[in-house]
């Protein structure tokens, strides 16, 4: 957000709107960069899956997830898990 007010020079509603509709990319704290999808305004990120390790495998009582690798995959567009317009009801 202090991204998008730095970039626009205010804090309007209506001009950060503008601004992260343009698809804007911005750090997310995730490897990829995400932005915000203009017609539905969805945030588009990479997403980790994960299982329950077997019991007798995890380090201690907080090491119980096995992450898996990002997807969509670094080659991906981000918006691949993503319905697409035809297929979502969302109207903004």
């Amino acid at each position: 957000m202090a991204e998008a007010m730095n970039a626009t020079k205010s804090t309007d509603t209506e001009k950060l709107i503008a601004y992260f509709e343009r698809g804007t990319e911005f750090d997310i704290l995730k490897a990829r960069r995400g932005y915000f999808r203009s017609w539905d305004h969805q945030l588009m990120q990479e997403a980790y899956p994960f299982t329950v390790k077997p019991k007798g495998k995890a380090k201690d009582k907080w090491d119980f997830l096995q992450f898996g690798a990002a997807v969509p995959a670094a080659n991906q567009p981000l918006d691949l898990l993503a319905p697409t317009r035809e297929q979502n009801t969302c109207s903004m």
